[in-house]
Parts: C-alpha cells; structure tokens; sequence
C-alpha cells in the first residue's frame, strides 16, 4: 500500500512538471511570435524586447510582436512584416507591434511618437481590412494601402485653445478612418490625398489637401521639419511657412468623407 502511494504521489508530481513545463513552452511561443523583420536601418535605432531586453536594429534582425522599436533623433528604419507589408519610421519615433497573424488576422500597431508610414499588402488576404494604428488619442483603420500616421505632444499649436495632443494622418492610396480614441467606432474617412488631424480628445478635423494643412509627415520629419506650421484648424488654405525650409514641407492633416484626388507623394 505504501509503495502504491509512493509511486502515485511520482506520478502526480511528473504530470504536474510536464503541464507547468508545456505551459512556460506555449507563453514563450506566444511571446515570441515572429512578426517580420528590418529592411534596412540608419541612424540610432533600439528593438526593446518582451522580456526586457533591449538591443540594436540591423538589417536582417528578425520582429516579434510585442517588441517595441525606438529610432533617435536622426534614426530611420524599414519593417517588412511577413505579410510583406512595409512599416517605414521616421526619427524620433517609438511603435510596439501589438498584434500580427498571417491569413488575414488583425494587425495592430501602437504608435507613441514620431511618424510611421504604413505600405500594407492589401493582396496578403484580408489585411488591408484589420489593420490599425493606434495612437495615445485616436485610432487609424486602413480601408487603403499607403499612408502616413504622425502623433506629438506637449506643443500647442496655434488656432486649437490649449490642446497639446496631435495625432496627424496623410493618405496617398486608398482611404483611412480617423476616429478619437475613445470613440472608435465614430471616425470620419480621409480619402487619398488629403490629411486630418485629431487634437486631444476631439472629433477629427476636416480633411484638407495634402501640404496644406501644417501636419507632420514622414518627409517633413525626415527633412528635420516636424513641426506644425499650417493654417487654422478646419482650414484648407496653404499654411504661410515660417521659414525657407517650411517651403519644401510635405504635410500630413486631414479626415472627412467626400474628398478625392489631389496629388500623393509616390
């Protein structure tokens, strides 16, 4: 009786160790979920871990979701997720990849500063319809395939009473809903080449053309430009720039329905 109950208790302990050791396995599979890899990197660039770690970025080093890349002041960096898709981010700039699945699942990125444009492989199956950039104030749904998605803080810029928050987005090819974050389910579409803007926790701002409203781009970030210089909120009018560079700023405000054509960076 004694030898049955110790050779019962073994049995216990070992089943017990397997399903702890199956499900330490299955948590790190899922932490570890390949997402895509870099392209290419210049500058300062950091891949900050699910578990801590923090490393440099290089050509050829593999994404997880969950990590959590940061680019410096003059760092730039191309993402091929393995969907083929295309993350492009400009200096300055923090995004996690919150979510990714081939075959159509939902993509989700978290955009925390800085300026990311999105390329997303609209023929990968189903992607252009799951995919989101999510910002501390507003979500981006993609309902096209290229745009740029920009959010500051802690500037207030002219014409809006006090708002220090700014989530900035162009569209080049197809249509993006904007929509304040605590209200997703309530954007306004931005159609191609045109841009909006959601300031802190307000509805969108109506579309205007590509350049003309003062929102940041990757281009004007990447020119050293990213800073508001536009006109009026709601405004269409071209922005009088401050400075010679302002000039060649390419700018990125803008959502409403009803807007179509206008020229796209290419």
């Amino acid at each position: 009786m004694r030898r049955d109950r110790i050779h019962y208790s073994a049995g216990v302990a070992a089943g017990l160790l397997l399903i702890s050791a199956l499900f330490v396995t299955s948590r790190t599979a899922l932490a570890q979920t390949a997402a895509g890899s870099f392209q290419s990197v210049n500058g300062q660039v950091q891949i900050q871990r699910t578990g801590g770690a923090t490393i440099g970025a290089a050509s050829g080093v593999g994404l997880n979701v969950g990590d959590r890349i940061i680019t410096g002041p003059n760092g730039h960096a191309v993402i091929i997720l393995n969907d083929q898709s295309r993350l492009e981010l400009g200096p300055a700039s923090s995004i996690t990849l919150d979510q990714f699945a081939l075959g159509g699942g939902p993509t989700r990125v978290s955009l925390f500063s800085g300026v990311m444009r999105s390329l997303v492989n609209a023929a990968s199956g189903g992607a252009s319809a799951n995919y989101q950039v999510h910002t501390p104030n507003a979500v981006a749904a993609l309902r096209g395939t290229k745009f740029d998605t920009a959010y500051s803080e802690n500037v207030i810029r002219p014409g809006y009473k006090g708002c220090d928050k700014y989530t900035d987005v162009s569209v080049y090819q197809g249509t993006v809903n904007l929509a304040q974050a605590g209200t997703p389910n309530t954007g306004q579409d931005v159609h191609a080449g045109y841009e909006a803007t959601v300031p802190c926790d307000k509805p969108p701002t109506e579309s205007g053309p590509l350049s003309m409203t003062g929102a940041v781009s990757l281009e004007s970030a990447n020119a050293g430009g990213a800073s508001f210089a536009g006109a009026a909120p709601g405004s269409s009018a071209a922005p009088v720039p401050a400075c010679p560079v302002c000039l060649n700023m390419t700018t990125v405000v803008g959502v409403g329905g009803g807007h179509g054509g206008g020229g796209a960076p290419q």
